[in-house]
């Protein structure tokens, strides 16, 4: 019995393998490699994806976070309106469902074009700075993102949101490479004449 399922596994096997009359080619004949394969420029040297690759992916990831988080506090908001309005269900479920998209998309929109914003400045600072990315550019960039977000408001908005703006890039950047900066700390206070 096991050796008729081993056999019929290996049958399977060969099978899997033959070449396909539809497209015309066998499968061992295509390369396989564990890494992912991106599609680069000829002589782009670098083999990973750069800030502007990035930017796409995570303006994306914020504007679903600022969705989800603004639907949440619409839901909230809007159970709160219900329970004070005691009203009919049909006018109660269009009650809630507005609240709910009318938070959602307002600030799923504002965390769009901050991060929008940040992308932008992160890549001018790149190619200003000859293709270094480190801190610094992310922190620049989340300063002025906050400066511009907030600079139709008036100065004093514009400051606070330019504080607002380094404090979240600050504290971003000490989390995320906390290993670094407390090596350069340390080379910079232990060890100043290596700088």
């Amino acid at each position: 019995m096991q050796n008729e399922t081993k056999e019929k596994t290996n049958d399977n096997k060969k099978e899997a393998l033959v070449t396909s009359p539809y497209l015309n080619y066998s499968p061992q004949v295509l390369p396989r490699h564990p890494e992912p394969e991106y599609i680069f420029l000829e002589g782009a040297g670098s083999k990973k994806r750069g800030r502007f690759e990035m930017c796409f992916i995570e303006i994306g990831a914020w504007y679903t976070m600022g969705a989800t988080i603004g639907a949440a506090r619409g839901l909230h908001h809007g159970m709160k309106i219900v329970a004070l309005d005691k009203q009919t269900r049909t006018y109660n479920r269009t009650q809630l469902i507005n609240s709910v998209l009318k938070h959602g998309g307002d600030l799923s929109n504002r965390f769009g074009t901050i991060f929008v914003y940040y992308s932008v400045f992160g890549i001018i600072l790149e190619e200003t700075r000859r293709d270094k990315d480190d801190i610094y550019n992310s922190i620049i960039a989340g300063t002025s993102a906050g400066l511009l977000y907030k600079s139709t408001s008036g100065l004093r908005n514009c400051g606070i949101g330019g504080l607002i703006g380094f404090g979240l890039t600050m504290m971003y950047n000490l989390i995320s490479s906390k290993c670094t900066i407390i090596e350069k700390l340390k080379k910079i206070t232990i060890h100043p004449e290596n700088r």
